[in-house]
C-alpha cells in the first residue's frame, strides 16, 4: 500500500496504519476517518504522507490480471458455482481499473 501525500488527502478517507511522529508518539490511530481539521493538523505537523484504505496502486495491467484469472479457472470452470465465481472476480478486476 503506497503512502499518499498529505496534499492528496480528502475528508472521509480512512487510515490503514497509525500516524506516528519522529519521537514515536501516535498522532492518529489506524482506522481513523480523516476530516478537514485532521488533514490541516497533519499538514501543520509536517507529516509527509499517510497510508489510506483502498488506495493501493495496481501492479499489473488489466489484461494480464484477466489472463491470470482465466488460467486459474481453466480446469474447474465447468464445476458447480466456479463459473459464477469466475464471473464475479472478473467483474471485480474490471471495476478496479475503471
Amino acid at each position: 500500500m503506497p503512502k499518499i501525500p498529505i496534499n492528496e488527502l480528502k475528508p472521509g478517507m480512512r487510515l490503514t496504519r497509525p500516524v506516528i511522529n519522529e519521537s514515536g508518539m501516535i498522532l492518529l490511530s489506524e482506522n481513523t476517518v480523516l476530516t478537514e481539521a485532521t488533514i490541516e493538523k497533519l499538514k501543520n505537523m509536517d507529516v509527509e504522507g499517510v497510508y489510506i484504505k483502498g488506495m493501493s496502486k495496481l501492479q499489473k495491467p488489466k489484461e494480464e490480471e484477466l489472463l491470470e484469472l482465466h488460467k486459474r479457472f481453466e480446469r474447474v470452470e465447468c464445476e458447480p458455482y466456479m463459473g459464477i465465481l469466475k464471473k464475479a472476480l472478473q467483474e471485480h478486476i474490471e471495476g478496479l481499473y475503471e
